[in-house]
């Protein structure tokens, strides 16, 4: 597009999609079934080569530092560093406190002891390689089972509602934010709220969008986007029913 030096490139959110110089081969098949092999190269190295002479500047809260995605690679060292302290300190960030919250994970000591067999006669194995052996341990610790156990989500949902009904429920403006880890799991947790509290059908919602994937019974819990749009006015309200939010 331009040799001239003198063009800046600004990308916000610079830890999304600004990655990929080197090319890669991606099967797919055609509409005949047959594989074809395709030779796809990310938006750095795309830009970059429409704009070789140009300055790039990146913004993040979050920069990271993966195998093929780090953001300091990409954009260089850091201009300047706004951090949590300063912006607390600026009035422009509310503080924040943590308070760290254990619960243990219900567990099959037996299915635990059955897996590490079958893996150890797998590794014993010649036909399996060690990367299908890694990839298949690493799809296997998937934490949606351990986090989605039915035991787990009722331990939480009563930790959950103890520290709200006994200290958050009447401070300030009683307004509470649930992050699941998936989308099943949060509807288990709206579920559950609601079998032990029946009557906090307008107090809490989940929030989070609609897939045409979705259960049918979803459907109607989940809403579309104006509904979507009303539970976010309803949530910045401080004197609306609404106080729990459950988001992914």
């Amino acid at each position: 597009l331009s040799e001239r030096r003198n063009i800046v490139v600004m990308a916000d959110e610079a830890h999304r999609g600004q990655y990929g110089f080197s090319e890669k081969i991606v099967m797919s098949e055609n509409d005949q079934g047959e594989k074809e092999a395709h030779v796809v190269v990310g938006n750095a190295r795309i830009i970059r080569e429409a704009l070789p002479n140009a300055t790039f500047v990146g913004f993040t809260g979050t920069p990271i530092s993966a195998k093929d995605r780090n953001t300091r690679e990409v954009f260089g060292d850091y201009i300047d560093i706004y951090d949590m302290t300063q912006a607390v300190e600026d009035g422009a960030t509310r503080p924040v406190y943590y308070e760290s919250r254990v619960m243990k994970l219900k567990l099959d000591e037996r299915t635990l002891q059955k897996i590490d067999s079958e893996y150890e006669d797998l590794a014993a194995s010649d036909e399996v390689s060690d990367e299908v052996l890694a990839q298949s341990k690493k799809q296997l610790a998937q934490m949606e089972a351990l986090l989605g156990n039915d035991e787990t989500i009722n331990s939480l949902v009563c930790d959950i509602l103890d520290h709200y009904e006994n200290y958050r429920e009447n401070l300030l403006t009683g307004k509470a934010m649930i992050v699941a880890y998936s989308r099943n799991i949060a509807m288990k947790i709206y579920q559950r709220i609601l079998e032990l509290r029946p009557g906090w059908g307008e107090k809490v919602a989940v929030v989070m969008t609609e897939s045409n994937k979705d259960p049918e019974e979803w459907r109607q819990i989940i809403g579309n986007k104006a509904h979507k749009n009303e539970l976010a006015k309803k949530f910045k309200d401080n004197d609306s029913e609404l106080k729990i939010a459950i988001v992914v």
